[in-house]
């Protein structure tokens, strides 16, 4: 998939993409709408109110980021059109597209970015050897009825040495493989236009000082996007385990050799905002570094300028909270619980007032690019019966009045034609494993 067909925004612009559960995703929109209002208020205190004037209004949706975060698994699919909680908060796709629709309902106005857990080697070895087919199928079917603009991580965080892909490499590739080709059968253009394919390292030492990302990377014909993790990477007191900002920029120097879009798919700061679960070395030199915004997030940022960084993912969330993050270290990570970084996360982040520009919902209708002010429709007196309207009332009538008349001779034939079907050709497990990408 190209560059443009992969919904790469144009350069000097971010995705922005909040998870990572329904109620912190919810409790982000809100608290940021609280925030503005609040300002809103302040500025216009003492200023003479003219109601005509409509300009200044604001609604939640200015709040709603380009894209969710949510979680799943291959084995189950539990928390996409149903909700699940793995004791990490609600996982539920359909329901985060429900809490901000589109205005027309025609298709859903935010992505979403979906991790999918493939249970590491035995997983893989279940993907490669068919055992799993029909939950793939299934997956098929979600991402053609989803109408949102879905960026799916295989196997996420694949390098991480506790997640279990590390002993046989080669099989996570063939499953990934698998997944990715099945899926661009089953979908539809329509669907696969939109379907993009995520590479997610976890950006930190692997298992083996034998393996590196070449080591699990599918191959660019499988690959859409390039993801990589940051969470106590920047921070000065990183233990080895967790990485340094060399570990991260070597995951975007990767993508950029390939020419694959990147995402910060997944990140917060490590022992939370104001470092209350943090370890006892980085609280011990938390006072020479003691700006909560300089600490981390500035950190982030810079990261995303340098590499022209596509989509930026922020778990907004209170880890401690949720039983399966308890006592692990994240911390609280929501924005709203530090006054300082909220004005400057608006300041940034919301309000354009930094270099780049931070897309929201809406944006991955066009992979980010602006409509020129010159195509929209001001006067409705003159321009009273537009394409749009030929479209709403004339087209789509008459499709769907025949689609109700020919779909059930259609789908009867493909019925007949099923049945004549032939079982697949079997093939060795690692047949595929030097095939040219």
């Amino acid at each position: 998939m190209s560059s443009e067909a992969a919904c790469r925004p144009p350069a000097g612009s971010t995705y922005l993409c909040v998870g990572q559960d329904l109620f912190s995703v919810n409790e982000y929109v809100m608290s940021q709408y609280n925030y503005s209002l609040h300002v809103d208020i302040n500025s216009t205190a003492d200023a003479e109110v003219d109601v005509s004037d409509n300009t200044h209004h604001l609604s939640a949706s200015s709040f709603v980021p380009s894209s969710f975060m949510v979680y799943t698994d291959l084995q189950t699919l539990r928390g996409l059109w149903a909700a699940t909680d793995y004791g990490s908060g609600i996982q539920y796709a359909d329901g985060l597209l429900d809490l901000f629709p589109s205005i027309d309902h025609s298709q859903a106005a935010a992505g979403l970015q979906i991790g999918l857990w493939l249970n590491g080697t035995q997983g893989c070895y279940s993907i490669c050897e068919g055992e799993l087919d029909k939950q793939i199928e299934q997956l098929i079917a979600y991402l053609e009825h989803s109408r949102a603009s879905i960026f799916l991580r295989l196997g996420y965080e694949f390098d991480n040495p506790s997640f279990g892909y590390s002993d046989h490499p080669e099989l996570y590739i063939l499953a990934f493989r698998k997944i990715v080709t099945d899926c661009r059968k089953g979908l539809s253009a329509e669907a696969q236009a939109r379907v993009m394919f995520v590479w997610h390292s976890w950006g930190a030492p692997m298992a083996s000082a034998k393996l590196n990302l070449h080591s699990f990377y599918p191959g660019d014909a499988y690959v859409d996007w390039i993801g990589v993790s940051i969470f106590q990477q920047v921070l000065p007191w990183s233990p080895p385990w967790g990485g340094q900002v060399s570990d991260v920029e070597n995951v975007l120097k990767f993508a950029q050799e390939h020419d694959k879009p990147t995402m910060i798919a997944e990140s917060t700061p490590f022992g939370g905002i104001e470092l209350k679960q943090a370890s006892k070395a980085a609280k011990e030199i938390m006072d020479a570094t003691s700006d909560p915004w300089d600490r981390w997030y500035g950190q982030v940022i810079g990261i995303i300028d340098k590499y022209d960084v596509s989509m930026w993912c922020y778990i907004n969330c209170d880890w401690e909270s949720q039983p399966q993050w308890h006592n692990v270290g994240f911390g609280e990570t929501r924005l709203a619980s530090n006054k300082e970084v909220m004005t400057k996360w608006h300041e940034q982040i919301m309000s354009g007032k930094s270099n780049r520009t931070f897309l929201h919902l809406g944006a991955l209708d066009n992979c980010g690019a602006t409509i020129a002010s010159s195509n929209l429709v001001t006067d409705s007196d003159e321009y009273w019966f537009t394409p749009d309207h030929f479209l709403s009332f004339i087209l789509v009538p008459f499709i769907v009045a025949s689609a109700a008349f020919f779909l059930p001779y259609y789908m009867l034939g493909g019925i007949r034609g099923r049945t004549k079907s032939t079982t697949r050709e079997r093939r060795p497990l690692l047949a595929d494993i030097n095939e040219k990408s």
